[in-house]
């Protein structure tokens, strides 16, 4: 099995009680950013992963696109939650850098806040999209 294979299988079925195990494919000095976080170390990373447990209900990721190179993949994904009884879903992709052992030591995510989050509260949305129609070019 390809460690892109072993990381995106891991992500695919995490549960709660996998977040102990993120060891298995993170190096424990590993490197993470997303919109919201940037920090350094396995301890952290699992601390993350706690909180979004503990904040959504039934987290998941749906992978559509993986690429690998050497040791660089590139992943794209839908992370689907639900959060006050609404449904959510997230677009994005995530850089993985691998250490010789094939484990992530560096995780960069990469999606749109407005666009995936923000444009889905009424009174931002309405805030945001006259701000996107002044902003837009006319065509």
């Amino acid at each position: 099995m390809s460690n892109t294979t072993k990381i995106v299988n891991f992500y695919e079925k995490l549960k709660p009680a996998d977040v102990s195990r993120l060891g298995e494919i993170y190096e424990e000095d590993a490197f993470f950013k997303d919109p919201f976080n940037e920090l350094k170390s396995l301890s952290n990373i699992e601390k993350i992963f706690e909180e979004m447990f503990n904040e959504l209900e039934n987290p998941y990721f749906v992978f559509i696109d993986k690429i690998s190179h050497n040791h660089q993949v590139f992943l794209t994904w839908d992370f689907v939650f639900t959060k006050n009884r609404r449904n959510f879903k997230i677009h994005g992709s995530s850089h993985l850098k691998l250490s010789e052992s094939g484990k992530i030591m560096y995780h960069r995510d990469y999606w749109d806040v407005g666009e995936e989050l923000l444009l889905k509260l009424p009174v931002i949305k309405s805030i945001y999209g006259a701000l996107r129609n002044k902003l837009a070019v006319d065509s």
